[in-house]
């Protein structure tokens, strides 16, 4: 089968793994993609682990699915012209990239973007996530600041950049009309922590506070519990059958504890018994029993697995997640597909590559131009999508498509809205106002960051007449939505075949825990659970760790982009072929495929990978250290040029130290030795003598502040934008995290109150009268209050 985007050519002049990786999805969806490296290589080329014979694996994992050729065996600039897509990290090319024809795109990412006062300073995963707040909320009491594991921030500033490039192609497609995706890392980033940020704002106070009233400390267990065979997460939070799942786990007093058997107030109940009784509970029991027991009562939890057990998952291996290739002469295992596309499966090459070479793929003549027609409108202009997500992963994915310009309908019913809506919650303290109506339902500073411009109505569907209204409405849409499990839709008797019936034109994407297929299919799951069970949680954490959740659900983000991203791939197909398709992505294989270079690692060396807290498998410095005024600063040096100009400015002995893989054997005397001299200055201080060195740094940001309003640099590139609630007020939301040079991202639409748009979108497209509404509000079908 042909891949979605078989017909676009894209050059890769990136030198980061963001780049590379935005390139290689290009090339999973089919798009014929070629890898430009000059003398030295590709970067990649330089970062462990390494295979026995010394390919590095980051490189084959990230580069894979191209043609990689010399820079001096090709004309570079006749290259870049038979492209529709150049793909770019550096500011090296920018000069020549400003050339390009007006129907081409030309993707950028970099640490901080190419506008603003951070443009020009490095960056890196340490930097992205202490600017973004990442290492803040991961932080425990009394320990350091700490980043996530080192390669998420290309990854997720790769598949970021990916959603934005594949949204301008598409309206080259339509239009002809092409321009610059300019992606900032630490905005991709920012998107992925920041509805904890503003929950914590619209409440007041500082919620990520550290001790006996925050969320991450060493004296009570959770959110791992460790049982004979390793570490568990418990999603108790949200058990509907709590006495059944206690009894089974042998705590009968608290199975019974009245003030918890109801999900409607329970987060508002002290739980430290709780979290006691499961660590004295589950330590002599089986992982895996506690597992299945919980998911047979429908009980969300999520075992820890490391890289050993993510290739030997039976779930995985039955889904064909798992794949064989070969890095040189080694075979290796490694991640696949993290959505099954049924016309354009992604495609995965069986040779990993290793070395440049030159094929006669490279020296295509240039395309023939495309005809610009029509207004410089956002990417998805004319695209409609109904939407059955809720909470964050498929919200946020929806999001995405919404700010590239499409109309994307929420639907939620009146008995049961989206659980960010914070059902039970009273209105936060810090926006309340005696001076106007508000609901609860649309105060909630989570659910009010990842549904930015959409429209939002109730239906319950699973009355007659709401099952009508549904299918009316499919005729209107070109994408079907949803994040339920697996047989919520099926039951509906919702399938590609029945929707095609009334349209064949509509895309059926579905978002799960674990995919509509394989052993733990009907599973609950969400993203406190999928990360353990993925493998993220078994590197993430501090040195002396076995493993660690993060300090928030970063699964929900990272799946979102992903859903995203392919449902763009099959808006291209259909645009060229006409063909609509069913999209079924999986949260587990989405956070898989961003811990693939461990999987790779552990088969090709037996090595599995574990928690190295602030520090790099190469670079030395590389960490968190604590000045005089008891802040924090993160500083790397990722070369010896840049070590040398620490060493003059912090009177460092260079020759002691020496080069890179001298600096790594020495880490620990070289943290003691930056530790104490970051110790004689303030944060303030240290800040003035590195700017503008070239040495990768920046101060671990206190969470909450970054976004109640934007600094310097996040207002220049205007990515938190002011919106009007009209019960919650005036508060800053972020954006896509990229730029379009010559499109606008037109208004900024606040996330939408329940109901809010029911009695439009009913009139609008079924011609519904206000009476015809007022009698379904009266049956509860419809409305804007909950029942």
């Amino acid at each position: 089968m042909e891949g979605a985007l078989h017909d676009l050519r894209v050059v890769d002049l990136s030198t980061r793994l963001s780049g590379a990786w935005a390139a290689r999805l290009f090339g999973n969806f089919g798009a014929n993609v070629i890898l430009v490296e000059d003398k030295d290589g590709h970067p990649l080329r330089l970062e462990p682990p390494f295979t026995s014979d010394g390919n590095s694996l980051l490189h084959a994992y990230a580069n894979s699915e191209k043609t990689i050729v010399r820079l001096e065996d090709v004309d570079l600039y006749e290259l870049i012209a038979s492209a529709d897509l150049v793909i770019s990290t550096e500011v090296e090319y920018l000069s020549a990239l400003d050339d390009l024809s007006a129907d081409q795109v030309h993707l950028s990412i970099t640490p901080h973007g190419l506008t603003g006062p951070l443009a020009n300073e490095p960056g890196n995963n340490l930097t992205a996530c202490a600017r973004v707040g990442w290492s803040a909320i991961n932080a425990f009491e009394g320990d350091p600041p700490l980043q996530l594991p080192h390669n998420q921030t290309g990854y997720i500033s790769g598949v970021a950049g990916f959603v934005g490039a594949a949204g301008m192609l598409y309206r080259v497609r339509t239009t002809g009309r092409g321009d610059r995706v300019d992606v900032s890392e630490i905005e991709a980033m920012s998107n992925t922590c920041a509805p904890w940020a503003q929950v914590g704002n619209f409440i007041g106070g500082n919620r990520m506070a550290h001790g006996p009233n925050g969320r991450r400390t060493r004296s009570r267990p959770g959110p791992l519990w460790q049982t004979e065979n390793g570490p568990i997460n418990f999603g108790y939070g949200d058990w509907r059958r709590w006495t059944d799942a206690f009894h089974f786990l042998n705590l009968p007093a608290i199975a019974e504890d009245p003030k918890l058997i109801q999900v409607l107030g329970r987060h508002q109940q002290d739980t430290r018994p709780v979290r006691d009784g499961l660590a004295q509970a589950i330590a002599t029991r089986d992982k895996w029993d506690i597992f299945h027991g919980l998911a047979k009562l429908r009980c969300i939890s999520g075992v820890v697995q490391n890289a050993k057990e993510i290739t030997e998952h039976d779930h995985l291996n039955e889904r064909e997640f798992i794949l064989d290739a070969k890095v040189g002469d080694q075979n290796v295992k490694t991640a696949g597909a993290f959505a099954k596309l049924s016309a354009t499966p992604l495609r995965y090459s069986q040779e990993m590559p290793t070395s440049g070479n030159s094929e006669t793929q490279a020296s295509k003549p240039s395309r023939p131009q495309r005809k610009t027609t029509g207004e410089a409108k956002l990417p998805l202009d004319g695209i409609r999508v109904l939407t059955f997500t809720q909470a964050w992963s498929g919200t946020f994915g929806t999001q995405l498509l919404a700010l590239l310009g499409a109309d994307v309908v929420q639907v939620e019913s009146r008995s049961r809205p989206d659980v960010w809506r914070g059902a039970g919650a009273p209105v936060p303290p810090a926006i309340r106002n005696p001076d106007i109506p508000q609901n609860p339902l649309n105060t909630n500073g989570m659910y009010n960051t990842v549904n930015l411009n959409k429209r939002a109505i109730t239906l319950d569907v699973s009355t007659p007449v709401g099952k009508k209204l549904f299918w009316d409405l499919i005729p209107k849409f070109d994408v079907l939505a949803d994040n339920f499990s697996p047989h919520v839709m099926t039951n509906w008797g919702v399938t590609l075949e029945s929707l095609h019936e009334r349209n064949p034109n509509i895309i059926f994407a579905s978002l799960s825990g674990y995919g509509r297929t394989g052993p733990l299919a009907e599973y609950p799951a969400n993203g406190a659970t999928t990360e353990p069970m993925a493998g993220l949680a078994s590197l993430h954490g501090y040195e002396d760790d076995i493993a660690q959740n993060t300090g928030g659900l970063i699964p929900d983000p990272i799946s979102g982009y992903y859903f995203a991203a392919s449902i763009l791939a099959a808006l291209h197909h259909r645009e060229r072929t006409g063909e609509a398709q069913r999209i079924d992505l999986s949260m587990i294989e989405s956070v898989a495929v961003n811990i693939g270079d461990a999987i790779m690692e552990y088969s090709a060396n037996g090595t599995i990978r574990t928690p190295m807290g602030n520090r790099h498998p190469r670079i030395a410095p590389h960490n968190v250290y604590q000045t005089s005024d008891e802040q924090w600063l993160a500083l790397a040096t990722e070369t010896d040029e840049t070590f040398r100009l620490l060493a003059s400015i912090a009177k460092l002995d260079f020759i002691r130290f020496g080069a890179m893989a001298d600096r790594k054997k020495k880490e620990d005397e070289l943290d003691l030795y930056i530790g104490n001299w970051v110790k004689r200055y303030t944060l303030a201080d240290l800040l003035t003598q590195l700017q503008g060195t070239g040495i990768t740094h920046s101060a671990v940001y206190d969470f909450q502040p970054i976004y109640a309003s934007p600094d310097e640099h996040y207002a220049a590139r205007e990515f938190l934008v002011e919106v009007n609630h009209p019960e919650c007020g005036e508060h800053f939301v972020p954006t896509n995290p990229w730029i379009y040079k010559n499109t606008s991202k037109g208004t900024i639409r606040y996330s939408p109150r329940f109901g809010e748009h029911s009695e439009e979108v009913f009139a609008e497209e079924l011609g519904m009268s206000n009476a015809q509404y007022k009698e379904l509000e009266e049956q509860g079908i419809t409305g804007t209050t909950r029942l």
